[in-house]
This record gives structure tokens, sequence and C-alpha cells, in this order.
């Protein structure tokens, strides 16, 4: 459901009311805007505003210096006013005036400099560092409110780097460093009142937010609501039955079963929308690896094994790729790739091939490993680990806690057990709009001692792959997309991580509530409008 979006008129706020220019009252924000989650944040840190599935929520509180529009996709001014390049390196912002952090410091540029260097600095090692590029961005101030962003290589992704990371109070960096992952302070519409873990955190609207006296602020209205409460809730039923009951005014990630529910239903809908999420198997083929993945013949039967369009139906709400992790309107995409076939023959042939060339086929076991936050796992682990054990393989099937699994599948996670067999099945999101992002975070040779770099979770290790595209990171325009598009190539037939499904991604939303969002799915309450 995408909304036409209301542009903000110059209103001025009284303790009372709110009063547009002209002199009509408008509704002050009232009650509560409760959202069912599938993930609780592995922290609050700004870093964390680039991936709404570990943050969710978190932008209504820490605002960028740039967004996505969600209905034409074009970057729109938040806290930066307006952007031009200066160099190949580097890009000269201007910053909107008068804007204060929630706890009440100003927002200079000097502060927001600061900001941008913590948050993208290899040594605070967060893992915002898999959108980091091909150098290290940092930030400095050129006037009261201008500052400049530089890569300390060519970057022509830099813009949509500043539309990831939240702008965080300079105050709390300096002082208290260490309350930045747990309380949040930023510029948004609602201002952070607390976290309990295992349960919710929430916030208030923020009567000093900068977008009320904004002709340009981004989202379909003013704030709606008095209070935001994201609820943590890991099972899709769980979610549901809060919209179903009233307990919850939005849900994320429902099934297709839970959408066919909710048409017959009254109280609340489902609205569905293409995203710029796809799920992955990653086959681990890096240096921590069991050796016998270096065997091509094994990848590629378990890739053959695989009924791709079963899946997407088992998923629902997704489509079969096109042998590539993205879609044909991303840079670098490869028309000349098709999925890869479900050929389960083969796949057996494969494996009896490599058996008598001496491989231990049979003394191999292949972990099937999910995280338990992404919907559907169970099922889509058993139903791969199925499809591999009819071609002849062995598998153990896991579906595991975030806080057990993220370590497990860094490269640092990977020194630390027994060289091992992985299939990691996992949902990841890519809103750059090209293949530079996922190649560098999924396929540049992972940096044992660098455990949050870009290539963090790597299976990949191949010094001429890393070498050509590092070189196509530093082009622009046609050029990147051919090199893009050759090392994406090149990568098919390696059979290293399954194209597994595109998603869309729906939401249960109550009635008399209407929601605008994006490809990238950001959930932020200005976005949302009552319509009765």
């Amino acid at each position: 459901m995408m909304q036409v979006r209301n542009r903000r008129t110059l209103f001025a706020l009284t303790a009372a009311t709110t009063v547009l220019a002209g002199g009509m009252a408008l509704a002050e924000p009232s009650g509560s805007f409760v959202v069912a989650v599938s993930q609780e944040p592995q922290d609050l840190a700004a870093q964390g505003a680039y991936k709404e599935v570990n943050a969710p929520g978190l932008r209504n509180v820490l605002e960028p210096l740039i967004a996505i529009d969600p209905e034409t996709g074009a970057f729109t001014p938040v806290l930066a006013t307006s952007w031009e390049r200066i160099d190949a390196n580097s890009i000269r912002m201007t910053l909107r005036e008068g804007v204060k952090f929630h706890d009440g410091t100003d927002m200079t540029a000097e502060a927001v400099a600061k900001a941008i260097t913590f948050v993208w600095d290899p040594g605070s090692a967060f893992t915002i560092q898999e959108y980091a590029g091909p150098g290290t961005i940092s930030a400095e101030a050129v006037g009261s409110n201008e500052i400049v962003v530089t890569s300390d290589k060519p970057d022509p992704m830099l813009e949509f780097r500043m539309t990831l990371s939240g702008i965080s109070s300079a105050k709390q960096i300096d002082e208290d460093p260490a309350a930045h992952f747990d309380t949040p302070i930023g510029t948004g519409p609602y201002t952070f009142v607390e976290w309990q873990r295992g349960q919710f955190w929430s916030a208030k609207v923020n009567p000093d937010w900068w977008g009320y006296s904004a002709d340009d602020a981004y989202g379909a209205g003013e704030p709606p609501f008095e209070e935001l409460r994201i609820v943590f809730r890991s099972e899709g039923a769980a979610r549901a039955a809060m919209v179903a009951t009233g307990e919850a005014d939005l849900a994320v990630s429902p099934s297709a079963e839970d959408c066919a529910a909710a048409a017959d239903s009254d109280g609340y809908g489902c609205v569905t929308g293409p995203s710029d999420a796809y799920m992955y198997g990653r086959l681990d083929h890096s240096l921590h690896a069991d050796p016998r993945l270096q065997d091509q013949r094994i990848r590629q039967a378990i890739f053959h094994s695989i009924d791709y369009d079963g899946l997407a139906d088992l998923i629902g709400l997704a489509s079969v790729p096109t042998g590539q992790l993205g879609t044909p309107d991303m840079l670098g995409f490869n028309s000349d790739l098709t999925q890869y076939a479900y050929d389960p023959e083969k796949a057996k042939a494969l494996l009896d091939e490599a058996r008598a060339d001496g491989v231990d086929v049979d003394g191999l076991t292949v972990e099937v490993v999910g995280r338990s936050t992404t919907p559907r796992i169970g099922s889509v682990t058993e139903v791969i680990g199925f499809f591999a054990n009819e071609a002849g393989l062995n598998t153990e099937i896991n579906v595991q806690l975030p806080d057990i699994f993220n370590p497990r599948v860094r490269i640092k996670g990977y020194s630390e057990e027994d060289p091992r067999a992985m299939m990691q099945v996992h949902v990841k999101q890519n809103a750059s709009g090209e293949f530079g992002v996922n190649l560098l975070g999924n396929y540049a040779c992972p940096d044992i001692n660098a455990p949050t770099g870009a290539s963090r979770s790597s299976v990949y290790c191949n010094p001429d792959f890393d070498a050509k595209l590092f070189a196509a990171l530093e082009l622009s325009g046609d050029a990147r997309h051919e090199a893009l598009r050759e090392l994406v190539g090149f990568l098919h037939d390696e059979h290293l991580i399954i194209p597994l499904a595109l998603l869309d991604k729906g939401y249960l939303l109550k009635d008399g509530l209407d929601f605008t969002f994006g490809v990238d799915h950001r959930v932020q309450a200005v976005n949302v409008t009552r319509t009765q």
C-alpha cells in the first residue's frame, strides 16, 4: 500500500494544540503505536540505523543525513538539506539549521562530523563496516553548518552510505560512550524512553522535532502518535495474534497464510510490497571450512539438489532469483544468468564422481543453520536438508538464537571451531541498487584480524577476484556496471552462495491506518496516517 505523501505546512506548537500557519488546528499526537517485530535489537547504537531487521524502528529516534524516499527511491534531505560532489573521494554537505539533539545540545557541524567519524571508524568495530565500501570514511566540519565527508579511496557510492548511519549526540559519544549502545540520543520525531530486555523498547513523541517547522520534512504526515512501542515476538503466529486481538497496530513479516486470513478478518488487513531483501544459502568455502567443500562437485551437487520453485512456495511472498543475489534493476546485474536447475540426478552423479576420486563424501556432514528470528527458518532449513539428503549428502539441521548464530557466522567465530561444513541460510537486505555491496560483504577474502570488517562473514578467498572487485569499486557508471557484471557471472559458476529466494515483505495492519513504505521497509511512525 503506497500513499501519496502530504507536504507539511509551517506551523507552531502551543501547549495544547498544533496550529498551521493559516490558523487551522491539527490533531495533537495521541495514543500508542505498537509494532510487533521478529527480533530484539542487538543494540540501539547509531550505526544500527542501517539495518531495520536487527534494529527495528530505530530511525524514529536516530535520523540520517539523507534518506531514500519510499515512493520515488530518490535521495531526500533529512539532516542535510543539500550536498555536492567535491571530487571522487568526497562530498560537501550543508546541514539543517536549528536542530537539537534530544539531550538539548545543538546539532553543529562539529557534532555531526564526530558522529559520522565515530560510526564509520574501523576501530569502532561496528557491523556497518560491511557497507563501508573500498575506503575508510570520515568527516570534518568546514563551517558552522557544513561538513565534508571523505573516503580515503574513490567512492561513487558515498552519498548512499550517508543514508545508512544515524547521527547521534556528540556529547554522549564524548561523555558516556557506553550508553550509546542502549540509550540512543538522536534528533528524530521520537525520543527514546526505555528498553525492557526481552520485551520491548519505547519512545515518546518529540515536541521539539525540527520537522514541525520545515516545509521539506520527510514522511506522510506529522507524528500521529504520542508513544511508539516496539515489541519483540519471534514467533509469526504470536505477532499475528497481537494484531488480531488489538494488542498491536502493525506486525512485520506475516506468512502468506496470515495475509490470507487477514483478508477475511474484521479489524485488520495485510499490505505487501517488493523489498530489497533476499534469502541465500551461504555455503562455507572460507579459510576455516572443511576442505572437502573445496571440491566444486560437492558444492555444485548441493546447488542442483534444491527445488527452488517449491522452496519459494514454502516461504510465501517470494519468487525464484535468476542465479544472483539481486534484481534486474541493479547495477551489475548479469542478464545472461539463470537460476540453477533443480536436477537431483545430476546432483547424485556429481557426488558419485567425487567418491570415485577418493573424496570422503559419506563422512561429510553439512550443517544447514539459520537464525531463529528469520521467518519460516525451521521449515526452510528442514527442506534444504531433505533435498541434500535425497542427493546423497548427510546434513545436520540447526536453528539458533541470534546471540549464538551471529558470532558463529563471522570470521572470528569460524576460527574458534574445528573446520566445518556449513550452509548459512539467512536473509539480507541491499538498498544500494547495485551489486558492489553484496560482493564485498559476501565474497571478499575475510580477515581474521578484522572480525567486523566488510567481509566479516565471507565464504570465499580468491586474490584474483579480490583485486578485480576492489578495482571495480573505484569505477562509476557503465564501467562499474560491466566490471560488476563480469564478477557476478564468475561467481555464478563457482557455486559459493545459493540465491534461494527474492522476498516481498508484508505487514498486518490495523484498520483505520495507512502505512507508506519503500523497498527498504523502514518502520517509521511519520509514514503512518490515520484514515478514520
